[in-house]
C-alpha cells in the first residue's frame, strides 16, 4: 500500500508585535540568554586586570554584541528561544556589526562637527529612526554596503508602514527603561555591584532590544522577501520571489526584456532576493548592453552564492564577470581571496590568477596582497611561462611591501624566476694536453 504524502500546513502568522510586548521583555532572563547574560556580565571584571584589562574588556563586549545580532536572526527565524552561545556569528557578520555601528557613529560625529548643532541634531535624529532598518538590512542580506545605504533603510521602513513607527517607539521605551533601571541600581549598590548591575541592566536592554527588531523581520517577512528558516520551502513558493519571478518571465516572453529587467532591478536594489531572482536577473543582463549594470549585480550575485555555500555556481558567475571584465572584483578582499583559493583547488588556475591580479589593482594595499601577487607569479612562470610578467608583478609587490616575511617570500619567488629567466652559463670544458 503506497503512502499518500502527508500535506504540509501552511505556517501560523505571527502574532502582531503590540501583543506580544511583555515576552520581548522577560526574553533575556531565560534559558540560555539567562545564562550568557550573567556570564558575559562577570566576564566584564576582566577591564579591572592590569595591562590587557581593556583589550579583554573589548573582546567581551564583541562577545555580547555577537550573541546579540544570533538573538536577531535566531528571531527572524521564527525560532522564539534564545540560540546557542555564538553559534552563527563566526561568519564575519560580527565585523559588520561592529562597522555598521562605528560608520554611523563616525557619520552623527562628522555632522555636529561640520555642520553645527542643527545639522547635527538632524543627523542624528534621521540616524535612530532608521537604525532598526540598518540592522534588519544587515541580518536579512548580510551585505554591509547594502546595510550603510539610508534608501534601503528607508525602503525596509515604507513596506512595513506605520508599524515601523510603533515599533521605534517600543524600542526608544525599552532603551529609556534600561537607562532608568541602570540609573536606579547605580545609586543603591554598593562599588562594584553596582557595576555589574549596570553592565547587566545594559546586556538585559540589548538582548530584548535585538530579540524585538528580529521579531519584526520575522512578523513582516512576506513584504520584507524574507523566508523565515522555520518555514521551510513554503515560504519562498509563496513568497514575493515567485511573483517577481513569474512577472519578469512573462514580460521577457512577450518581448518587453527591458521592463524585465527594471522590475529586477527594483526588487534587486530593495529587498533581500533569493537565489532564482539574482540568476534572471544577471542572465538577462547578460543579453543586454548594460555592462556596467551586469558587474555590478555580479558583485551583490556573488555574495549571496558565498552566503548561501554555492560554491560551484559563485565560481561560474565569477568566470563570466572576468571574461566580460579582466579588472572585475568582487565585493570584499575577503570574498576574493576565497574565490581565489577555491578556483585553485577546483582546477581552474587562470581563473585565480587572472583575479588575483585584478585584486592587486583594486586593493594594493591590502594585508593580503603581497600573497596575491606570490601565488599569482607562481603561476605564471610556472604553469604559463609568463616569467617577464611574473617579475614584474614581484618587483610591484616588493616595492609596496613593507613586512619582513612576506618580503622574504617574495624576493625567494623572484630569485627563483630569475634563475630560470637567466641560467648561469656553463663553464667552457678545460683543454686537453
Amino acid at each position: 500500500m503506497v503512502q499518500r504524502p502527508s500535506r504540509r500546513r501552511a505556517p501560523e502568522a505571527p502574532v502582531p508585535f503590540w501583543n506580544r510586548l511583555p515576552a520581548f521583555m522577560v526574553y533575556p532572563l531565560r534559558g540560555t540568554a539567562l545564562v550568557t547574560l550573567i556570564t558575559l556580565t562577570l566576564c566584564t571584571l576582566v577591564r579591572w586586570l592590569p595591562g590587557l584589562g581593556w583589550l579583554l574588556s573589548l573582546l567581551v563586549w564583541a562577545a555580547i554584541y555577537a550573541y546579540a545580532f544570533d538573538i536577531l536572526r535566531n528571531t527572524a527565524d521564527g525560532r522564539m528561544e534564545a540560540p546557542e552561545i555564538l553559534s552563527d556569528s563566526r561568519n564575519g557578520m560580527l565585523l559588520r556589526l561592529l562597522g555598521l555601528i562605528l560608520v554611523l557613529a563616525f557619520a552623527v560625529a562628522v555632522a555636529f562637527a561640520l555642520g553645527g548643532l542643527e545639522i547635527g541634531l538632524v543627523v542624528l535624529v534621521a540616524v535612530v529612526l532608521l537604525q532598526p532598518g540598518f540592522v534588519i538590512s544587515l541580518a536579512m542580506d548580510g551585505s554591509l554596503r547594502r546595510a550603510l545605504n539610508p534608501g534601503v533603510a528607508i525602503s525596509l521602513a515604507m513596506r512595513i508602514g506605520w508599524p515601523y513607527l510603533a515599533a521605534f517607539g517600543v524600542l526608544f521605551a525599552m532603551q529609556a527603561s534600561m537607562l532608568t533601571a541602570a540609573n536606579w541600581a547605580k545609586g543603591l549598590l554598593p562599588p562594584v555591584l553596582d557595576e555589574l548591575a549596570l553592565t547587566a541592566v545594559t546586556i538585559w536592554g540589548l538582548f530584548a532590544t535585538f530579540h524585538f527588531m528580529g521579531y519584526l523581520v520575522y512578523q513582516y517577512h512576506e513584504v520584507l522577501g524574507y523566508a523565515p528558516e522555520t518555514h521551510g520551502d513554503l515560504a519562498r513558493t509563496i513568497g514575493p520571489d515567485q511573483r517577481v519571478l513569474e512577472e519578469a518571465e512573462a514580460h521577457v516572453a512577450e518581448g518587453r526584456t527591458d521592463t524585465a529587467l527594471e522590475i529586477l532591478r527594483a526588487e534587486v536594489r530593495s529587498r533581500a532576493v533569493g537565489l532564482e531572482v539574482h540568476a534572471l536577473y544577471q542572465r538577462l543582463l547578460a543579453r543586454s548592453p548594460r555592462k556596467a549594470e551586469r558587474l555590478d549585480h555580479a558583485r551583490q550575485y556573488l555574495n549571496a552564492l558565498l552566503l548561501e555555500k554555492q560554491d560551484r555556481q559563485a565560481l561560474a558567475l565569477l568566470h563570466e564577470a572576468v571574461q566580460a571584465d579582466p579588472d572585475f572584483v568582487p565585493l570584499t578582499p575577503e570574498q576574493g581571496t576565497q574565490l581565489a583559493a577555491r578556483a585553485q583547488l577546483t582546477g581552474q588556475p587562470q581563473l585565480a590568477m587572472e583575479l588575483r591580479v585584478a585584486m592587486l589593482k583594486a586593493w594594493p594595499g591590502t594585508p593580503d596582497s603581497p600573497q596575491w601577487a606570490l601565488d599569482a607569479a607562481l603561476l605564471m612562470a610556472e604553469r604559463y611561462g609568463r616569467d617577464a610578467d611574473a617579475l614584474a608583478l614581484l618587483e610591484q609587490a616588493l616595492a609596496r611591501c613593507q613586512d619582513d616575511e612576506p618580503r622574504r617570500r617574495l624576493l625567494a619567488a623572484q630569485t627563483a624566476i630569475q634563475g630560470v629567466v637567466q641560467p648561469s652559463p656553463i663553464p667552457p670544458a678545460p683543454a686537453v694536453g
